[in-house]
């Protein structure tokens, strides 16, 4: 046997003298690299991380809480909205409005309010008069009692704005912080119509310390709520007794001229002897500013904030080393993927399709094999393919006018079957398929074969049995099932009038389809004792009458198709000329 460096000259030589070229290499140096560049970048976070970005981190958290309460203020409004049109096109509110019916009123407008977690609920008529407003007392229970508000609803800015028919680029709702005599609540109000005419409003409102504390939890930090002139209004700040308001006031008239002109604006103060950083900014409610709000958090964050950056160096260097060794992963799947694609080959190979290749050209032991592989897989199909055209040819041999048949069939098949864009193993077993499917004629007598006239209905049996002989000849032979079924299958047909197991449509797959039109067609335009062959043409008008009855209308279109090229394929290759007295006109 020929060694590697006689066989492959020259590349066998470079894999010895360079042993970078060796997969161990390949799968080994990447990870002494990735140490030496992880235990310096370690190093540098040990050393760096830790002091570098506490301050950082501090200013995102500052700018995450106003981010927080902006976006509370957003979902809050938005579910006021969601209750404002549920009450305003509930079935029957705008009547019981219209009717003064307080009472019907209520109940259709409290078990909405009950279903949303709604605290502050008022409908009014079209005149401003308040025919509900109540007030949550036990969410636990949700209990409403009448609101200390009631009755005053109708004043309000926002209400009026409503009634007035007051629209804007939001549309007809309103939305604003009301100072009552039950404290600071947000409010938000839209018309309840009737016919297109308004019949009524409605309030949806939820109290600013309720507001704030829900948003105090998810900003973690302190939020207070300003009026234009700095003044504070709610805050979660606790007061110490007898100084409520103590370091909460914007005292300052240009910061407060630079927080009101829209600008985020940063300070440091001291509120009950603690300090704190704040941040600044409008509310805004349906595109309006509403008020000032600011969020807060102690300096000493930062202090606090140092375990916590040490516990995230740890997890950093966690985060390194499941780096490397994610990385490893990688690389070492990327060098063994040829591996498995030449392992997929020969699997591919051992279940029959010997068109497979692993196509794997690597400078290493792998390309080597995968290259050796590929030759010998070429090798065995050329051998493959050989044995069993020598097969067919020892069968078509025996009668002069078939001779050449069966390898036409298997050729016009794989046309067929390419057209289609079946896959390439398919039209492998339909190019075995073909050169095979007539193997049964060996156990049919030479005088019936032969024979120049018409067979006699006991021939025409004897005949008709040759695809069950061929797939008895064929049992012992492990070939695939889309070979089996072309030799077994050539002759049924769609209406199950075929032979030998009357299949109906459904019970045939592509390939006996194919095979039928293939078989039909070569049998069509080949001479024959008792007649001669027909022109393409007059073949494939009798195809076409068939389609749909006997034969599948897919492939006999696609047979038309590709009958200009096969008939001229015919001319000029030498195993695909049959017998013929005299070579056909092609017109098509």
């Amino acid at each position: 046997m020929p060694s590697l460096a006689t066989r492959f000259p020259g590349r066998v030589g470079s894999l010895m003298s360079w042993p970078l070229h060796h997969i161990s290499w390949k799968i080994i140096l990447p990870y002494v690299v990735l140490t030496l560049v992880l235990a310096g970048f370690g190093s540098y976070l040990a050393t760096n991380v830790v002091t570098g970005s506490l301050e950082e981190r501090f200013e995102n958290q500052l700018a995450e809480a106003g981010r927080v309460t902006s976006d509370s203020v957003v979902r809050t409004e938005r579910a006021h909205l969601e209750t404002v049109r549920t009450v305003a096109f509930t079935q029957g509110i705008s009547d019981a409005i219209a009717e003064g019916d307080s009472g019907q009123v209520q109940r259709v407008a409290v078990p909405i309010a009950a279903n949303s977690g709604t605290e502050r609920i008022a409908v009014l008529d079209s005149s401003g008069k308040t025919l509900v407003s109540v007030a949550l007392t036990n969410p636990a229970e949700l209990t409403y009692v009448t609101a200390i508000t009631s009755g005053q609803e109708g004043e309000w800015p926002i209400a009026r704005a409503v009634l007035n028919g007051v629209t804007d680029e939001f549309g007809d709702k309103q939305a604003q912080i009301i100072e009552t005599n039950d404290g600071f609540i947000l409010y938000t109000a839209g018309p309840i119509k009737s016919g297109g005419k308004l019949a009524g409003v409605v309030l949806v409102g939820t109290t600013m310390e309720t507001f704030l504390t829900g948003t105090e939890v998810q900003a973690l930090a302190d939020i207070s709520v300003y009026d234009f002139d700095g003044t504070s209004l709610v805050s979660t700040f606790v007061a110490e007794p007898g100084d409520e308001d103590a370091g909460l006031t914007i005292s300052d008239p240009t910061l407060l001229t630079s927080i009101t002109g829209g600008e985020t604006v940063r300070e440091t103060r001291i509120v009950w002897g603690r300090e704190y950083d704040f941040m600044y900014s409008t509310l805004e409610l349906r595109g309006r500013t509403a008020g000032i709000y600011s969020v807060a958090l102690p300096t000493d964050f930062i202090f606090s904030a140092g375990n916590a950056t040490r516990t995230q160096v740890a997890i950093l260097f966690g985060i390194g080393i499941v780096a490397v060794l994610g990385i490893g992963f990688f690389l070492a799947g990327a060098l063994t993927k040829p591996i498995l694609r030449l392992a997929g080959t020969a699997v591919r190979v051992s279940s029959g399709d010997l068109n497979a290749r692993s196509g794997v050209r690597t400078r290493d032991e792998i390309g080597q094999l995968a290259e050796t592989f590929d030759g010998m897989t070429a090798r065995l199909q050329k051998q493959h393919l050989a044995t069993i055209k020598a097969l067919t040819s020892a069968i078509d041999a025996r009668d002069p006018y078939t001779l050449g048949h069966s390898v036409r069939v298997g050729q016009l098949a794989v046309t067929i079957g390419r057209r289609l864009d079946l896959p390439q193993i398919l039209l492998q077993h339909l190019e075995t398929g073909g050169y095979l499917h007539d193997i049964g004629k060996i156990g049919i007598r030479d005088a019936i074969l032969g024979k120049p006239a018409a067979l006699t209905p006991e021939e025409r049996l004897l005949i008709n049995d040759h695809p069950s002989i061929g797939l008895k000849i064929l049992e012992p032979v492990d070939l695939p099932e889309p070979v089996i079924e072309f030799v077994g299958g050539h002759h049924e047909r769609l209406d199950g009038s075929g032979y030998p197991r009357g299949l109906h449509a459904d019970e045939i797959s592509i390939v006996p389809r194919i095979a039928a039109v293939s078989d039909m067609y070569d049998a069509m335009t080949t001479d024959r004792p008792y007649r001669d062959a027909m022109t393409p043409e007059q073949a494939m008008e009798i195809l076409n009458s068939e389609a749909g009855r006997f034969l599948d209308p897919d492939v006999v279109r696609t047979m038309r198709e590709v009958l200009h090229d096969w008939e001229r394929r015919r001319l000029i290759e030498p195993e695909l000329k049959g017998y013929r007295r005299k070579t056909p006109q092609i017109s098509v």
